[in-house]
């Protein structure tokens, strides 16, 4: 793994109406995201206490990677498409492991 990667966790909440869509959703665009240029893993989860949670777990190769994805056209595409489906905005949370601190 390049020492610039990054990881990122995405905690979102559908709401229950619209589970299944939001699920079809995120399950779609992580097959776009995983051809992206930069991009290590990406995977969605289902939260196994919260039941309409739904979780990204994505390793990038830089913080320059991350954000072209961010300005990529199918993720906004994605976005607007959840707009009024989910539980108020996600929590993204970027990481860079301890070790990488110093560096």
């Amino acid at each position: 793994m390049p020492a610039s990667a990054i990881h990122v966790i995405t905690l979102a909440e559908a709401l229950p109406e619209h589970f299944p869509e939001v699920a079809r959703t995120l399950s779609g665009m992580a097959d776009l995201c995983r051809q992206e240029e930069g991009c290590l893993r990406f995977d969605v989860y289902a939260d196994s206490k919260r039941p309409f949670a739904l979780n990204t777990i994505e390793t990038w190769e830089s913080l320059d990677a991350h954000q072209r994805h961010l300005d990529s056209a199918h993720v906004a595409r994605g976005v607007l498409s959840l707009l009024g489906k989910m539980r108020g905005l996600p929590d993204i949370r970027v990481l860079r492991a301890i070790s990488e601190l110093d560096e």
